[in-house]
């Protein structure tokens, strides 16, 4: 129980809990309140992976839970904005297709003993989607579908990759 407590761990949860506020918030039209419950779980997401690596505070429940958050974030508020028709629903189903597909791919991967890593083309899709999501919420539109565009085919190609890589590593066994 001593390892749910680490800051990295807390700050994890945080962006959980708060995720049901920012789409009751988008959903309600309150989008400056989801909006900035929207970046300070963006925040945590940034801290958390800082925080744990520089103190040497990772642990299992982390590296598990992290990603999930990840997911719930970015997913739930992008099917939140298409909700109430203020984004492209296309590229919130490539988005969320390629999240679903590379959960599964990663799983089936582990239980292999395959362990395949989060790539910078990921972590540079996270960083679009989650400009794309603030940018539509501050009411820039255009520029928010823009890079939402961009986020989507980064997370097909991305996705593609993660699946190679996969299918590298049964090979090799």
């Amino acid at each position: 129980m001593g390892k749910v407590k680490n800051v990295p761990n807390i700050l994890t949860l945080l962006r959980v809990f708060l995720l049901p506020f920012i789409v009751v918030a988008i959903l309600w039209g309150y989008y400056t309140v989801a909006l900035i419950l929207f970046l300070i779980s963006s925040l945590t997401d940034f801290l958390d992976g800082y925080i744990a690596r520089k103190y040497g505070l990772v642990t299992s429940l982390g590296m598990l839970l992290d990603p999930v958050a990840d997911k719930l974030l970015t997913s739930s508020t992008l099917i939140s904005l298409t909700y109430v028709k203020l984004c492209d629903p296309f590229s919130v189903i490539a988005i969320v297709g390629r999240e679903e597909a590379v959960t599964g791919i990663r799983a089936i991967a582990a239980s292999r003993g395959i362990v395949i890593p989060a790539s910078t083309g990921g972590k540079i899709k996270t960083v679009l989607i989650m400009l794309s999501i603030s940018l539509i919420l501050l009411g820039v539109k255009p520029w928010g579908e823009f890079f939402l565009v961009a986020s989507a085919f980064v997370a097909v190609y991305t996705g593609i990759l993660y699946f190679f890589k996969f299918y590298t590593g049964l090979k090799e066994q």
